[in-house]
């Protein structure tokens, strides 16, 4: 892919977070019928645990470690039951989104969500680049996303955001995973320190039966905020068998608000 380095965002806020969002929200009941449960291999159970706690400490060595090398087992078939309606483009200097809804191939997704996107500098060329999926139900107040870019720069971004965002789509339904991957921020490659004021302390995890390959595992993380706040926060993660060992998609683990 080349050299791919993150541009750095100084002064101003950043208006989209991602690991925040999570954070900030406690659970939320969906509205959707519970769907029923799955067996949920122990060797399973312990790479869904291991790859919430690394996350949440921001081990991204660790994380790694428990990522498929196969790119179709990294990427896995696409959630979308067809192209979805993209919509709100907006950007914030480095960071991107844009919303969707439409019918997901899995039903224990909600038909809508956003496309966090990234701004990237790869062999002196600047470009959007995919980061994270997000699904949601109804998007609390807490979230804090903006309904438009802030500045003149950001809104010239906004066609450039929404391009990247239907390239990746288009490259996930036709299950070209070489281009998703030319396409893809990977998050997981950025070092970052651990957080001082969060700390997950627990989490329950149930898997469900899916139409997608691989496993899915429901979570609900407990998290402690500044020593003193519980929180709980809940998602999904896809797991997949490669060499014999269960890793995890990182682009479909998503927080479900």
């Amino acid at each position: 892919m080349g050299n791919i380095s993150e541009i750095k965002h100084v002064g101003s806020k950043t208006i989209f977070v991602t690991a925040a969002l999570a954070v900030m929200l406690s659970q939320q009941n969906s509205g959707r019928p519970e769907p029923t449960c799955a067996a949920l291999p122990k060797e399973a159970a312990q790479v869904a645990r291991d790859f919430l706690f690394a996350f949440s400490r921001n081990d991204r060595d660790r994380v790694k470690a428990m990522l498929p090398k196969r790119l179709d087992n990294l990427y896995g078939p696409c959630p979308f039951a067809r192209m979805p309606e993209t919509t709100k483009p907006r950007a914030d200097t480095r960071t991107g989104a844009v919303d969707f809804e439409g019918p997901m191939a899995d039903p224990g997704l909600p038909k809508k969500g956003i496309i966090l996107l990234r701004y990237v500098e790869e062999d002196g060329l600047r470009t959007w680049r995919v980061r994270q999926l997000y699904w949601y139900s109804k998007l609390p107040p807490e979230a804090e996303i903006p309904e438009r870019s802030p500045t003149a720069a950001d809104r010239q971004q906004e066609p450039h955001v929404q391009r990247a965002a239907l390239d990746f789509l288009e490259a996930w339904l036709a299950g070209d995973y070489a281009r998703m991957e030319a396409l893809t921020f990977h998050w997981w490659e950025v070092p970052r320190r651990p957080p001082k004021w969060v700390k997950m302390t627990g989490a329950d995890l149930t898997a469900r039966p899916t139409s997608l390959d691989g496993l899915r595992v429901d979570f609900a993380a407990k998290l402690r905020v500044l020593r003193l706040l519980p929180k709980s926060v809940q998602g999904n993660l896809w797991l997949v068998q490669e060499d014999g060992e269960w890793k995890v998609r990182p682009l479909t683990f998503t927080f479900v608000f």
